[in-house]
């Protein structure tokens, strides 16, 4: 069934590609706010890409000292991608496996599970991770993928700009303004697991073309996926969906000033199976999770003279996570920002900023888990100075440091220095030495949570044991030391690399404490209190390369190699979560006017867990995707995509029974798919 399904789907494609008439318009001919087709496009123009978030301020993607890499709303339109979570996939390093439905587990250099805390994730600036844990969940990112400019994916410290859990890096995802998505846009797809899906946008602008504006709703309702093999197959039972809606304005005053404002307010539904761990035994419920949120954001920029810069910005976020037997946190959150950048003489840039955030919670009791505090309020403050100095035409050096307060571990520094020197006028040498931290988050204080439960034999008078993991007030920071050292280069017109080297030395990670028994029968309650004290060393290095052998090919490779050197007991176990090599390839080839094809293969090698541990393993796996897109005709596209040909992503899960996740999923695996879809702007 399998191969006849691959089959029909390249045979349809190769159809698509014969048929297409040799006058069809490209996509270079499309309206304001569609980028031209990426294979047309300069290496050197991609180049000299501005990107913001190393030091909160432009700079040349050529020249930045740190390990970064852009997508672009053209990248993203190639890959396929239908979710945010597997468009970041496009960026070297990144580790992006999809537990089930539309949950996924992602991080940079390890430490990749449903709940990663290491990863900074950004919004047009605005902090969204969730203080409950400190990471994100990506199915809450239902803005339409076609409204993003870029995403900025800096893999490697980031903490010193900004502030705690920028540990192993920053996703900033950029949006477009309204100015440049002007007119109406639509969306509509159906896909064997995707489901239906529709995106709508609509923008306009004021009387006197200084005000702008957009709206846009987005729905989908996705299909099941396969159930693991270990399970029988079948079914995954991991149906989901959701509803979101949104704006923008941004507005353009005199002197050099703007403001813009947004608001977002989403609704998704995620089903799945999973144990559940209680007092009375371990049981696989259908659990349906239900996520609904509102976000607004508001920014002011004002320009001052000689690339000075003054900006504020406010954002507040209220959401409901409600996971049966799991989790039910209701929560409200504001962020107030300032940032200041100025010049001091010639030979300094310097730029300055405040943060504070305010967070109130409830998080409910559920039979297996509780807080030892049901509602709290956590303040959060951070203070940053950074200074670029030109030592030289070709040699800058940067220094900067944050002082981060939060309500568990007081306050922490974070310095770093980063070396920029162009050897040649296409080649930057650079290199960075880091100290980081990870504030404990709310689950990391008083926090109680069932783990696992053992069957006794009540005959024999051997009682159950439920096994409980406990935290407290006493958790401090996660630390991290990291060395990087980077080349980036320009060879001509048609070939540009990227390498980077890095050490990271992580300690004060959380391990378990003491181990507290309370006897009973028919139960005996195992309690284990988690502390810090746990440490891993990390050795890796990353090679991107885009090869442009011909004006209608494009080659992109992306590769990370990582080894553990020194671990230490940590929970979960760091050392199970790194994969030995990530891998992508991909070919782009524009064999006429207005018709694209695209093929994507990617290779993730094993997490080997440890033998206490199973949840944390995964199997190496591989997936092929094959997209053609046909421009008909101005601004109107039709796609075909093909996902996981060859049915690789499967293998990740084989035989494994759980997640190393705080519900204990029972992991889906993704089946070959194909979706088609239909994009018009107008």
């Amino acid at each position: 069934m399998h191969h006849n399904f691959c089959t029909h789907l390249i045979s349809a494609m190769a159809l698509v590609v014969m048929v297409v008439p040799a006058g069809a318009a490209t996509s270079a001919d499309m309206g304001d706010g569609t980028a031209a087709d990426t294979v047309q496009l300069s290496l050197e123009d991609l180049m000299q890409v501005e990107v913001t978030s190393v030091s909160k301020k432009p700079q040349k993607l050529a020249n930045v000292a740190a390990s970064v890499h852009v997508i672009n709303t053209d990248d993203i339109r190639h890959s396929g991608a239908n979710s945010l979570a597997e468009v970041l996939r496009l960026a070297p390093g990144i580790d992006a496996a999809r537990v089930s439905g539309n949950r996924w587990a992602i991080s940079a250099r390890g430490f990749a599970e449903l709940f990663a805390e290491k990863l900074l994730v950004l919004v047009d600036g605005r902090s969204a991770f969730n203080p409950a844990f400190s990471g994100v969940l990506w199915q809450d990112f239902q803005f339409p993928l076609e409204d993003i400019e870029r995403i900025e994916v800096i893999r490697g410290p980031a903490a010193s700009i900004w502030g705690s859990n920028g540990m192993n890096g920053v996703i900033n995802i950029i949006s477009k303004s309204a100015a440049s998505t002007q007119g109406s846009a639509a969306v509509i797809g159906t896909g064997t697991v995707e489901g239906a899906y529709g995106r709508a946008r609509w923008g306009g602008a004021n009387a006197n073309g200084n005000v702008f504006y957009r709206f846009y709703g987005s729905t989908q309702r996705a299909r099941a996926q396969d159930a693991m093999p270990s399970l029988g197959g079948g079914s995954g039972q991991d149906p989901y969906g959701h509803e979101a809606a949104g704006l923008r304005v941004d507005a353009y005053l005199d002197g050099g000033a703007r403001w813009d404002i947004s608001a977002d307010t989403f609704s998704n539904r995620s089903d799945g199976m999973a144990y559940v761990i209680q007092t009375s035994g371990t049981s696989i419920q259908q659990q349906t999770e239900r996520h609904r949120g509102t976000t607004l954001r508001a920014r002011f920029e004002q320009r001052l003279e000689e690339s000075g810069n003054l900006q504020f910005q406010a954002a507040y976020a209220r959401t409901d996570l409600n996971v049966p037997y799991a989790v039910r946190d209701e929560r409200s959150t504001l962020d107030l920002d300032m940032q200041h950048r100025f010049r001091l003489r010639e030979q300094h840039d310097v730029m300055w900023g405040l943060n504070y955030r305010i967070s109130d919670d409830t998080v409910s009791p559920t039979p297996v888990m509780y807080m030892n505090t049901l509602s709290r309020r956590m303040n959060y403050a951070g203070l940053f100075v950074q200074d670029e100095i030109t030592l030289a035409e070709t040699l800058r050096l940067t220094l900067g440091v944050r002082a981060d307060h939060n309500p568990i571990s007081g306050w922490e520094n974070q310095p770093t220095a980063r070396l920029s020197w162009k050897t040649q006028p296409n080649h930057t040498l650079w290199s960075s030495v880091s100290r980081t931290a990870r504030a404990p988050s709310r689950v990391d204080s008083g926090f109680n949570r069932n783990f696992a439960y053992i069957e006794g034999d009540l005959a024999s008078l051997r009682p159950n044991i439920l096994m409980v993991l406990k935290s407290n007030d006493a958790q401090q920071s996660e630390q991290l030391k990291a060395i990087e050292f980077g080349l980036r280069s320009q060879w001509g017109s048609t070939l540009s690399t990227d390498v980077v080297l890095y050490n990271h030395r992580y300690a004060n990670l959380r391990t378990n404490g003491s181990f507290i028994l309370t006897p009973g029968f028919p139960l005996t309650v195992e309690s284990i209190e988690i502390k810090n004290g746990g440490s891993m060393t990390l050795n890796g290095a990353e090679l991107s390369a885009d090869w442009r052998f011909s004006p209608n090919w494009r080659l992109q490779l992306a590769q990370a190699w990582q080894s553990v050197t020194e671990v230490g007991t940590v929970i979960p176990d760091a050392s199970g979560t790194v994969p030995e090599s990530i891998s992508s390839l991909r070919l782009s080839w524009s064999p006429k006017p207005g018709l694209s094809v695209d093929a994507w293969l990617r290779h993730t090698g094993a997490r080997t867990g440890v033998a206490y541990n199973p949840k944390i393993k995964r199997n190496a796996f591989s997936g092929l995707d094959l997209r053609v897109g046909w421009t008909v005709r101005k601004n109107i596209e039709l796609s075909l995509t093909g996902q996981n040909l060859n049915q690789g992503a499967c293998d990740a899960y084989t035989g494994l029974p759980l997640v190393s996740s705080l519900l204990d999923l029972i992991p889906t695996c993704q089946p070959r798919s194909l979706t088609a879809q239909l994009r018009a702007e107008f």
